[in-house]
């Protein structure tokens, strides 16, 4: 369980991290504490699932903003 727990802290940390440099705010420091944590690879997975989900979120808002 705690290995477990620790594998979802990291994985929530990515998260934060490519949401920080989504918005522009991300740090070296996280960035590079990152990188050196999980590596480039995790951060590509996290990174392409966050715009997959942006581009459905945009998609959705746009087909019901728009009148049929």
């Amino acid at each position: 369980m705690n290995k477990q727990k620790s594998t979802l802290l990291k994985v929530l940390s990515f998260v934060q991290s490519v949401l920080a440099s989504l918005v522009g705010i991300q740090s070296n420091k996280k960035r590079e504490e990152d990188f050196n944590e999980g590596g480039l690879e995790r951060m590509i997975y996290v990174g392409l699932g966050t715009l997959v989900l942006f581009v459905i979120i945009v998609v959705t808002a746009v087909n019901s903003a728009l009148p049929s």
